[in-house]
């Protein structure tokens, strides 16, 4: 023992105290049965192998010294184990102790009661096992303690018995409420019993499941009585018909069963006050009235006679009867209807009845109506309504009816024959219409239609110019469709039929109307009667009125615009005419047009241009081909009502009065076109002429001075053109003599032309100067508008005055060039100095002559010093063998020097040196 309680000992102080329990500290209030959760956080931190055990337990807050009271435990075994005074909460559920995760443990208390107030904790115990087997707790927390606070909830009720009031008249409902008024009444068990004077009426558990008395199951089945819980607090009986039997106390009881902790069962009853209910005798209240839908009716026409009866008492059952208007005949029955609501028709109605022409039938618990949907002159008369009020002596199955008062009301219904007000006329209200345009034509049938009494309406027509017999156009039948004749208007597309919702206005609507509309219309109508059995028969017929209608051509609305201009264009542009249509008699009109053109101030008549056809063909007139204007006249439309007329590359000659004539044409209902009228546009003066003249060259005089051989450069520009299109021949001239002396005495040479066409020498002069690969001149075109010339190796002679002449040339739209404008530019004075002959400009002036003196000598001199060379040396050999042969010495004979320039700068010479002889 010593040794187990030193190895407790030791293992205690090894093992560290790791616990922690953790449980918010909390107010809380609840109100008894309210559920309570608190959760528990339990760790620890050993690595021995230690089992918990946690418990939640309660410290009452009246007796704090108290120990606490033990509500659930999970023990070390993982055991469950309640309180003593748990026991029975834990077992139906109301306590639980879950755990939800590792460290997690939940208390919930359901429906929690005032003995569970005060603080809740959660302490946990850390136990380890010995080597004996033993458990021994090593250590044990106690979490934060929360504060709950639990409301008693008041266990009394009280009951109180509603209704309307106290006073009831026999057959009359009677309608009882019991109200409870309790607390958290769901949650409560209540079974309530109603009790009429001393005898048991019913008792509804809390199953809401009535059980009846025996007096009362009877009444329950016959659905006279009714025991119904309305909600958790309202219990309802209801009686119907009340008998005087009825009258008496009414009580309501109610108890209460509740279950204690010990599992018993507690009952509580209450009762209401005693409630007194007067069931007065029955009598009688009915009223009644009787009116009709109208006291004049047409034959065919519907009589709807309605009955109203008022009563609160009984059952009714009402009887329909007719007699003659001075009511001296017998009443005849036409219907009656039960208590129950059964309809029995008469004897002498009962096959009208079977096709469905009589009805009666009680649309509300207090109207009857009778109706007779096909009336006939007979049925005129006055009919009676009779009302019998019944109520029930005993209840089923041996039901006796008692009945308690009967009244009756009469109403005189007037049938008049629909033959004697029969009639048909026709109108419209456009006699005269216009080609293209609409018209209505109506037949008004009278009396207004009735589907008993129907019509059938026929338009007949008699065409203009015909053969005097009238022919069906349409029929609208009794039954409603539509039967097309022979005679069909428009080809049947134009021609629209329809008729009013009453059926008294047939009318027949033409559309686009033509010549095939007019002529004279008649509207033809036949009544037709409804038989019971379905059958027809024919009552009367009539014609209406004779209709004439006559379809004219429309007035013409064309409108052309009228404004007259004045227009003027440069040759070769582009000109435009318009021709606007400012009105037109229809929105389908279509146009064609004609342009003139008038030439001079004469009478001659305007020349036609170039018709356009409606359909958009072309037809030139013969102006146009005299004149080559097809192909360059051109006509569009610009848009529904603007045409325009386009003359390209326009001409002086097409200068003139323009003007355009507009036909307008219509296509009638019938496909064929006619011409509505026609109208001329305002004129348009052309005036085209040739351009403005704009040329102008650069007048400014200038000098120059040049040495002779040296380049003369003129230059031309032009500063301003008549047109973009504009060509140049450009010309330079040059005077010799004084320039300002009288043109006689002026000599004017041609130096230089070129022509519009850029051909050199095609201008408007011939130079005195041939053109050539040895030309002097060379001509530059540096731009569009600068020309220049330049003498190369200017002369004496060419000294003078120069100046350019432009000549500015167009192409009419005939393709031919005209000369447009001529302008001259300023004078250039040009002195060409004189030079001073000299050897070097003699040789270098003259080619063949430089050449032979700088190239012709090198090869003669070369083969002359290789001759001389070789005589040399020949002469030497024969020298030296003489010499050794005699002795005496050669002479040496010393060559000239040759100098020479090889530039023309100085001439070349020639000089000899001579040698000394040795």
């Amino acid at each position: 023992a010593l040794l187990l309680f030193i190895s407790h000992f030791f293992s205690s102080a090894v093992i560290p105290d790791t616990l922690t329990v953790t449980s918010p500290a909390q107010m809380l209030s609840k109100v008894e049965g309210d559920t309570l959760q608190l959760t528990c956080e339990v760790t620890r931190l050993t690595s021995q192998h230690t089992h918990l055990s946690v418990g939640w337990y309660l410290r009452s807050l009246e007796d704090p010294s108290a120990p606490p009271r033990d509500l659930v435990t999970l023990s070390r075994d993982f055991v469950l184990r309640p309180g003593g005074p748990y026991r029975q909460r834990m077992s139906s559920g109301d306590l639980r102790l879950d755990k939800t995760s590792a460290t997690s443990y939940r208390l919930t208390i359901y429906k929690i009661q005032p003995a569970d107030q005060g603080q809740l904790y959660c302490e946990a115990s850390e136990w380890i096992q010995d080597p004996d087997q033993s458990w021994f707790p090593i250590s044990r927390e106690q979490s934060d303690k929360t504060t709950v606070n639990v409301q008693p909830t008041d266990r009394d009720f009280s009951i109180q018995v509603n209704t309307d009031r106290r006073t009831y008249t026999a057959g009359e409902p009677l309608e009882l409420r019991c109200n409870i008024d309790a607390q958290n009444i769901p949650e409560r068990f209540f079974f309530v019993s109603w009790v009429f004077s001393s005898s048991p009426v019913a008792v509804v558990g809390p199953d809401a499941v009535p059980i009846l008395g025996s007096n009362y199951v009877d009444r329950e089945a016959a659905g006279l009585m009714t025991v119904r819980k309305e909600s958790a607090s309202v219990h309802l009986l209801k009686l119907q018909r009340l008998q005087q039997e009825d009258s008496g106390k009414y009580i309501c009881r109610v108890t209460e069963r509740e279950k204690t902790l010990t599992g018993d069962f507690i009952d509580r009853s209450k009762r209401s006050r005693n409630v007194q209910i007067t069931v007065a005798p029955l009598k009688s209240n009915m009223t009644m009235s009787l009116s009709s839908n109208s006291s004049e009716v047409l034959e065919g026409e519907a009589i709807q006679l309605t009955c109203t009866v008022r009563s609160t008492i009984g059952s009714l059952s009402v009887l329909w009867q007719w007699t003659d208007r001075q009511g001296s005949g017998p009443a005849v029955t036409i219907a009656s209807v039960d208590r129950d609501g059964t309809v029995r028709p008469g004897p002498t109605y009962r096959e009208r009845s079977s096709y469905g022409d009589i009805r009666s039938e009680r649309v509300r618990f207090d109207t009857y109506v009778l109706s007779l949907f096909n009336s006939f002159p007979s049925d005129d008369g006055q009919y009676r309504c009779t009302a019998t009020e019944w109520i029930q002596s005993t209840p089923e199955p041996d039901e006796t009816w008692q009945q308690i008062e009967q009244k009756s009301a009469s109403s005189t219904v007037t049938v008049k024959s629909v033959e004697s007000s029969f009639f048909v006329s026709a109108s419209s209200r456009t006699p005269s219409v216009t080609f293209g345009d609409s018209f209505d034509l109506q037949c008004i049938v009278k009396p207004r239609h009735n589907p008993n009494v129907p019509a059938s309406v026929t338009w007949r027509f008699q065409q203009a110019g015909g053969d005097g017999h009238f022919r069906d156009l349409v029929t609208f039948t009794r039954s409603g469709t539509l039967r097309w004749g022979e005679q069909l208007l428009g080809l049947g597309t134009r021609t629209t039929v329809d008729h009013s919702a009453a059926n008294t206005n047939f009318r027949l609507s033409v559309t686009q109307a033509g010549r095939k509309e007019a002529g004279t219309y008649q509207c033809v109508a036949v009544l037709y009667r409804r038989n019971y059995d379905a059958t027809w028969a024919e009552v009367a017929n009539r014609t209406s009125n004779l209709l004439g209608i006559s379809v004219l051509q429309p007035v013409s609305k064309l409108r052309v615009h009228k404004s007259n201009q004045s227009l003027q264009f440069v040759e070769d542009s582009r000109v435009r005419v318009n021709c606007s249509v400012t009105s037109q008699t229809s929105p389908e009109s279509q146009h064609a047009v004609l342009w003139y053109a008038r030439k001079g101030e004469g009478g001659d008549p305007d020349e036609l241009l170039l018709k356009i056809e409606r359909s958009g063909a072309f037809e030139y007139g013969a102006y146009a081909e005299e004149e080559r204007l097809r192909s360059r006249i051109q006509s569009e439309r610009l848009s529904p009502r603007l045409y325009g007329l386009t003359l390209h590359r326009a001409e002086i000659s097409d200068s003139g009065t323009y003007y355009c004539l507009v036909e307008e044409w219509l296509m009638d209902p019938d496909g064929a076109w006619y011409r509505v009228g026609h109208d001329s546009s305002g004129f348009t003066h052309m005036l085209v002429k040739r351009p403005d003249l704009r040329l102008q060259v650069e007048e400014s005089e200038t000098n120059i001075t040049v040495g002779a051989a040296g380049s003369i450069r003129l230059g031309c520009s032009i500063m301003s053109q008549s047109s973009r299109d504009s060509r140049f021949s450009v010309s330079w001239y040059v005077v010799r003599s004084g320039w300002g002396d009288g043109e006689d005495a002026q000599q004017r040479d041609c130096v230089f032309s070129i022509g519009h066409d850029a051909v050199f020498g095609n201008g408007n002069c011939s130079p005195i100067e041939d053109p050539g690969p040895t030309s002097r001149l060379q001509f530059e075109r540096t731009a569009s508008d600068l020309y220049s010339l330049t003498i190369q190796k200017a002369r004496p002679a060419d000294a003078g005055y120069y100046y350019c002449h432009v000549e500015e040339w167009l192409l009419n739209p005939r393709n031919a060039w005209y000369r447009l404008a001529t302008n001259n530019s300023g004078v250039t004075l040009v002195n060409v100095l004189q030079q001073t002959s000299t050897l070097q400009s003699v040789v270098c002036s003259n080619d063949s002559l430089f050449y032979f003196i700088f190239f012709y000598p090198f090869p003669i001199f070369g083969i002359l010093l290789i001759a001389i060379l070789l005589v040399h040396y020949k002469t030497r050999s024969s020298s030296k063998n003489q010499e050794g042969k005699n002795g005496a010495p050669l002479l040496w004979i010393k060559e000239p020097h040759l100098s020479y320039s090889p530039t023309c700068l100085d001439p070349p010479a020639l000089s000899l040196h001579p040698g000394s002889v040795e």
